[in-house]
This record gives C-alpha cells, sequence and structure tokens, in this order.
C-alpha cells in the first residue's frame, strides 16, 4: 500500500486541473458514495457512472487508478455529462466534472494512469482535448508511460502475444484500399500477416459523407489505438475515425 501511495502522489503533477471541452451537458452535483475502480463511480442518489474515454491497462495500473480516483473524488460531489444509455451492468458512461471544475478523465490521464479509447460515444472535442492530455503525460513518462510494457507499439513488432489487449499502434500505411465497400490499411507488403486497420462499410460511408476518405491516408504515419484481434494478422476494426491520429 505504501508504494501504491509514492505511487499516486509522482504521478499527481497532471492534468488535475483540466477543464472539460464545452459542449458537453453536466448535470446537477451529487455526492460520490464510493469509487469500486479505476473507472466506476457510485453516487449517493444510486446512479452508477462509468467513465467514458478511458483504457486501464490490466495489473497493478488497474489498482493505483483506482485509489487515484478515490483520492481525487473523496468527499467530492461530481457532475456527470451522460453520453449514452446504461450498459448491461446498469452503469451510465458519463464524461465527469468535479464539484470544483476539475475534469476527472483529464486528471487521471495527466497523471498517466490511464490511456484514451476513442472508439465510444464521446464528443470529438473531448477527445480531442484528452488525446493531448494524454500526449503531454506520454511525454514526461508519468505513470504507466514509464512502463515498457505499455509503450506505443511499432506496427511492425506486433504478433499474437498482443492479440486481446487495447493497443496504440504507429506505422506508415503502405496500402490504403476499399474492398467491396470495406476499407483496409495495411501496413507492411503481406497482409495475410502484417498489422491492418479495418473499417466496415457503414463507417465508411459515413466517413465518405463527410468529406473523409480513409484510403488517402496511404502513404501516410498515423497512430491508432483500439482493441487488438486477429484477421489474417493483427488487426484494429475502427469504430470510429477518432482512434487515427495523423502523424505527419
Amino acid at each position: 500500500m505504501r508504494v501504491l501511495l509514492v505511487l499516486i502522489l509522482l504521478c499527481a503533477a497532471g492534468g488535475a486541473r483540466a477543464q472539460p471541452a464545452d459542449g458537453l451537458d453536466y448535470g446537477l452535483p451529487v455526492a460520490v458514495e464510493a469509487v469500486s475502480d479505476g473507472r466506476t463511480v457510485a453516487l449517493a442518489d444510486g446512479t452508477v457512472l462509468r467513465l467514458s474515454a478511458l483504457d486501464l491497462p490490466a495489473g497493478r495500473w488497474r489498482d493505483i487508478a483506482r485509489a487515484a480516483l478515490a483520492e481525487l473524488l473523496q468527499g467530492r460531489s461530481v457532475r456527470p455529462a451522460r453520453l449514452a444509455p446504461p450498459d448491461r451492468y446498469g452503469r451510465v458512461p458519463v464524461q465527469l466534472q468535479r464539484d470544483d471544475g476539475a475534469w476527472v478523465q483529464a486528471a487521471l490521464l495527466g497523471r498517466g494512469l490511464a490511456r484514451v479509447d476513442a472508439a465510444g460515444a464521446d464528443p470529438a472535442a473531448a477527445l480531442a482535448a484528452l488525446l493531448a492530455v494524454e500526449a503531454e503525460a506520454r511525454a514526461a513518462g508519468r505513470g504507466l508511460w514509464g512502463d515498457s510494457g505499455l509503450a506505443v507499439r511499432p506496427a511492425e513488432s506486433l504478433g499474437r502475444g498482443d492479440l486481446d489487449q487495447f493497443q496504440i499502434v504507429e506505422g506508415q500505411v503502405q496500402q490504403a484500399a476499399l474492398v467491396r465497400g470495406r476499407a483496409y490499411l495495411n501496413f507492411g507488403t503481406n497482409p495475410r500477416q502484417d498489422f491492418t486497420v479495418t473499417a466496415e462499410p457503414e463507417l465508411v460511408r459515413r466517413l465518405e459523407a463527410s468529406g473523409q476518405d480513409l484510403t488517402a491516408l496511404q502513404g501516410r504515419r498515423i497512430r491508432v489505438r483500439g482493441w487488438l484481434d486477429w484477421s489474417g494478422g493483427p488487426r484494429i476494426a475502427l469504430i470510429r475515425i477518432e482512434q487515427i491520429e495523423r502523424l505527419d
């Protein structure tokens, strides 16, 4: 426990006063009843909240994030901005503001205790702000960013041992193509073995309707984040375009 508290204090430099992005509809303050893990908060009115836009790596970092969130919210009230209906466990996905105006997601990201998961229902502006907080913590090596096992992965380094986990991957798109409406971003010369990002036809159509063309990423260096599975090679299936960051 002493080590856990030391890590929390060391991580406390980043993000505690970051403000939520505009455009979110925050409710009235409600007292916090309990924190059950690094993303789940029970309120005094019986509502259970799930912090959106965060990935918490398994293992000790989840315990550290839970302790940090409890420290951030102890004796406080919060104002949730609901993003979607409750999940199957009854937890409401939210962006969360503390009673003094601090943005809770940004506080955890700034301490290096979480990574941005951009696949949810969060507004694009909020995700952009959170990605900036994450980038600053990553550059400073705070928290989990000092753990080599959680580093951003080069696309060419991925293997089966990396599957079934949230990953952040960087590389150059060697080939971008549409096949029967589905988009494929290949990061190597062998699409049956190398890392690939895919997008289903419905997402491709939505992007095209807004003037965005995934095939234009050919030759570009990008960072992509999401759940890594296997489909003839390691793959991340896009849910929304905010999972991709252009690096050039």
